[in-house]
């Protein structure tokens, strides 16, 4: 009994190193295969020149950063101030019948498509910017808009949480000083909650950094440095997906490069996230002693806490600016607008086009049908999921129910975890391509594409697992040991089936990724719009056949039709994750 107990332990520790295995293996293969392309180039002239002609052997991709960095402080500077203002919203304004509504809209504009959200840019943002502002349209402003849509989700979840986790005595102790309702939300709590709000503005950096499919379609990707917001740009995502399909020599070594450049970026913003979340942790303590203070102005020992406690006091003084709760109700409003115009427009374009030759088994050019692209999108997400499943819940039962707590080992498992959920899809698909369509011969195939997904989902059914598990009451574990059984038959018998709805839910919302997948997907699985024969054939998932539809231009009604597809699914997966979480409140109230 003692070696299977061991046995399984060390299975469980094999499924832990694998998130850190699968982080040495995406730099190695991306920088074996980007770095001496610095190195031919020159790095002063990689980095620095403005210059993008691969027929010239020139390959100078400053002006893709600066694009980068363009739209993305667009984005930021559009979509902060929206996002932050709904997460008060939700937190401290929103009635309890309104936020389950809200709080719903959130999660799905989370799980839309990429390309998704591109298609209805290329036809509702684009034109509105060539109409009001001038210009082709195809634009930073553009992009920026898109992409301030996108991060929104972000911005406004890890924001909530962040202000639902300040205790309550801070905004009941500024009550009490005589704040009014909104003084003592933005002069307190939200103060309190900045580490955790900055931690999500930097999580909607990366996400509009990485973003490739939706940017591709609307930015205009001209290589030049930008002299106006209404002139196209080239992102270096973009540059990436834009030429690797006919790229060769130096030219596809370059372009490796660039995802290196962008590697190098996103592992920047996530070691920012990490130091901001471990700061907040820290200022939590602070804030409590300066609150304290503020009560007991005796107690307060050092002069720092005295200044806090007189900062504290002057809520008692002053007048509330009427536009601070306008602002923040219309914020909401525009969040929750911004899901229906979006919704409603595609479901008015797209249900026209929902024929029964949509639905044939084969595809052809007359009848674009999507079942070839479902039942390839179908089978990479069971393969995917077969293959991470046991990897993601084994590494999640090793840190709970195994590994000393504090311990580096623990840490570092979930620093590689957090720095794989950031990586772009892009990345992804450069890895996927070195190294399962390259280096291991799959050439483009369905299996290479799943395995690739499954190292993307890793960190989501890790980290969805753990919390399920750590949500297990202590007793149920003493009561199993009481009762005579080991570790091992606890953690099967009775801590995994009462994790199981939450367990359940990070599947879902993992499955949700692989569906709205498309660029990691293009230079893995393929384009070919049939059925293969095998795994080891290569076929398009629904995302990558709305993608081609759209960027082909014949099929506008067709690429229409797919994103109704898509929002249905994704809008079935959201309610499966959401029943899954209300039966795992439930089970974990009922004990």
């Amino acid at each position: 009994m003692k070696v299977k107990e061991n046995l399984f332990k060390y299975l469980f520790l094999l499924c832990s190193i694998f998130s850190i295995f699968s982080v040495l293996l995406i730099c190695l293969f991306l920088f074996a295969n980007g770095l001496p392309a610095i190195h031919k180039i020159g790095f002063a002239d990689f980095l620095l020149g403005t210059k993008w002609k691969p027929a010239n052997n020139l390959y100078g991709i400053f002006p893709m950063i600066v694009g980068s960095l363009y739209v993305t402080a667009g984005a930021l500077i559009i979509g902060l101030p929206v996002g932050l203002m709904t997460s008060v919203f939700l937190s401290k304004f929103c009635p309890a019948w309104l936020h389950k509504i809200l709080k719903s809209a959130i999660n799905l504009l989370a799980g839309i498509p990429s390309v998704v959200y591109g298609f209805f840019a290329l036809m509702i943002i684009v034109p509105f910017v060539r109409d009001i502002f001038g210009g082709n349209g195809s634009s930073i402003l553009s992009a920026s808009l898109l992409l301030a849509m996108m991060i929104l989700p972000t911005i406004v979840s890890v924001s909530e949480s962040s202000l639902n986790a300040v205790p309550q005595n801070y905004y009941e102790g500024a009550r009490a000083l005589g704040a009014s309702h909104e003084r003592s939300v933005f002069s307190i709590v939200v103060p309190a909650a900045k580490s955790g709000i900055m931690a999500g503005v930097i999580l909607g950096i990366g996400r509009a950094i990485g973003e490739t499919m939706a940017v591709i379609m609307v930015a205009g990707n001209q290589v030049r440095l930008p002299d106006s917001i209404l002139k196209g740009v080239r992102t270096l995502t973009a540059n990436i997906v834009i030429e690797m399909g006919y790229a060769a020599d130096l030219h596809r070594e370059a372009l490796i490069a660039t995802g290196v450049v962008l590697f190098a970026f996103i592992l920047l913003i996530n070691l920012t996230f990490n130091l901001v979340k471990n700061r907040g942790a820290c200022m939590i303590g602070k804030r409590e002693q300066a609150l304290r203070a503020a009560f007991e102005p005796a107690r307060g020992d050092s002069e720092r806490h005295r200044s806090e406690a007189c900062r504290v006091k002057r809520l008692e003084r002053g007048t509330d600016a009427p536009f601070v709760r306008i602002a923040v109700y219309f914020s909401a409003g525009i969040t929750l607008l911004l899901l229906l115009i979006m919704i409603g427009y595609i479901l008015v374009k797209g249900l026209p086009y929902l024929s029964p030759s949509l639905f044939s088994r084969e595809y052809t050019s007359e009848n674009c049908s999507v079942i070839p692209a479902f039942v390839n999108t179908l089978v990479i997400m069971l393969l995917a999921l077969f293959i991470t499943c046991p990897l993601g819940i084994g590494s999640a039962i090793y840190l709970v129910e195994y590994a000393r707590k504090g311990k580096r080992f623990v840490k570092l498992v979930r620093m590689t975890a957090e720095t794989l959920t950031g990586i772009p899809s892009i990345i992804y698909g450069l890895f996927g391509m070195l190294l399962f369509v390259g280096f291991l011969h799959w050439g483009y195939s369905l299996l290479g594409g799943a395995a690739t997904v499954a190292i993307m989902i890793l960190p989501t059914i890790m980290r969805t697992t753990e919390e399920a598990l750590l949500a297990v009451p202590l007793t149920l574990r003493e009561g199993s040991f009481g009762l005579g059984a080991g570790k091992l038959r606890t953690v099967f018998k009775i801590v995994l089936p009462s994790a199981l709805p939450g367990i359940l839910s990070g599947i879902i919302l993992a499955t949700g990724r692989v569906v709205g997948e498309t660029a990691a997907l293009i230079y893995t699985a393929g384009t070919v719009a049939q059925i293969p024969q095998n795994l080891f054939g290569s076929g398009r998932t629904l995302a990558i056949h709305m993608y081609v539809l759209s960027s082909e231009g014949l099929h506008t009604g067709e690429a229409f039709a797919t994103a109704v597809v898509l929002l249905v699914m994704v809008a079935g997966i959201n309610a499966l994750a959401d029943f899954a979480a209300g039966k795992m409140g439930g089970k974990n109230g009922s004990k």
